[in-house]
């Protein structure tokens, strides 16, 4: 178990280490629940990430760190091909909650990645 460590994970795993510090404070699951369990929080929208239920906290979470979601997006996009289905910036609210589902998934891809090292 001493392998799954959070640290450990940010340190060497975590593509995006300072920013997957922030998201996983925003989620507010422990880590242990993280690593032993991933696929139940793997999908944001599904409710079961607390950090991520409401508009108001996803919303204000993607506009504080818009710019890293975006690359965090690039990145994904340019090894992976372009998505399909973005929500577009005219609707704000929907385009800001979709970029903090898609930075979580992101994330807990290689959290799962991790969880099975």
């Amino acid at each position: 178990m001493s392998k799954l460590r959070k640290k450990k994970f940010l340190e060497k795993f975590s593509s995006f280490p300072n920013f997957h510090r922030k998201l996983l404070k925003q989620g507010c699951i422990e880590w242990n629940l993280l690593v032993n369990h991933p696929q139940d929080y793997y999908t944001a929208n599904s409710g079961s990430v607390p950090g991520m239920i409401y508009y108001k906290d996803t919303v204000s979470f993607a506009k504080k760190y818009h710019l890293s979601i975006l690359q965090i997006l690039d990145e994904f996009e340019t090894n992976c091909g372009k998505l399909e289905n973005k929500h577009s910036p005219q609707d704000e609210t929907q385009y800001f909650n979709w970029l903090s589902w898609f930075a979580w998934k992101s994330m807990m891809s290689e959290i799962i990645a991790f969880s099975e090292y």
